[in-house]
């Protein structure tokens, strides 16, 4: 089996005092492939010297909606690493109504800024999108550009036009939560050969492990409950998911 972690965050100091476990038991539990997100210049380097015989891992930065209001010199600082060939992606970058609700101008420029620098560098986006679902949908539709919606807890019927769009659609630990109604229904809506998954740790624990820091050996439980709800075998699934992550974040399999 070779399951893998499209979106996670170990660089995050969640991990700072037993990072080489937390590989190990990645490595012990066949997930032999990450996708390592930075949302700042220091994480990005720290990301770079991640290694574990067995992994591999891919690395992606951007400016967070959190740091739209960043100074030029700042974002200069982020273009110069993710013009990087190990930066595989610009991301994650986004809109967050839920925590930053005054200065929505101000994130919807840089995500659109960030978004034309993909589509320039030819590197897929990376998008967060949270309580900014319409807004989310109406630039990424006016700024084309290939990638993902990570963490995706929407509708099903955003879902279906966001694929339309050309989007991946990943799936978090979130899919195993009581209270996950919408997501559940979203599954059935995206195509096997657009669906991705995800733990995005420290954050979002899946159950049975809910309530202790989340990791990427965590990743199998998110990846049995989506192979449950689409009725089909978890071989089946991560053969194709591997093709998906592959084909989006580089690899030998064309886009």
């Amino acid at each position: 089996m070779n399951y893998l972690d499209s979106h996670c965050h170990l660089n995050d100091e969640a991990f700072n005092d037993d990072l080489n476990c937390v590989l190990k038991r990645m490595a012990d539990n066949q997930v032999n492939k990450a996708m390592i997100i930075s949302c700042n210049v220091k994480d990005y380097l720290k990301a770079k010297n991640i290694e574990y015989p067995g992994i591999s891992f891919k690395k992606a930065l951007g400016v967070y909606p959190e740091d739209c209001q960043i100074s030029e010199e700042a974002y200069e600082e982020y273009v110069h690493y993710i013009r990087e060939k190990d930066c595989i992606a610009v991301g994650e970058i986004g809109l967050d109504y839920y925590w930053y609700k005054d200065n929505k101008e101000e994130q919807k420029a840089m995500f659109i800024r960030q978004i034309e620098l993909a589509k320039s560098l030819n590197k897929p986006t990376i998008v967060h999108s949270r309580d900014a679902a319409q807004d989310t949908y109406d630039i990424l539709k006016a700024h084309r550009c290939r990638g993902v919606i990570h963490c995706y807890s929407g509708s099903k019927e955003m879902a279906r036009e966001l694929i339309k769009l050309g989007y991946y659609i990943s799936f978090a630990g979130t899919i195993t939560f009581k209270n996950a109604k919408e997501p559940l229904a979203a599954i059935k809506e995206v195509p096997l050969d657009k669906l991705l998954v995800e733990t995005d740790c420290p954050y979002l624990t899946p159950v049975p492990h809910r309530g202790k820091r989340n990791e990427p050996a965590y990743v199998i439980h998110t990846s049995e409950k989506l192979a449950a709800e689409l009725g089909i075998g978890i071989n089946e699934l991560m053969e194709q998911i591997n093709i998906n992550y592959e084909r989006i974040f580089g690899g030998n399999v064309n886009e």
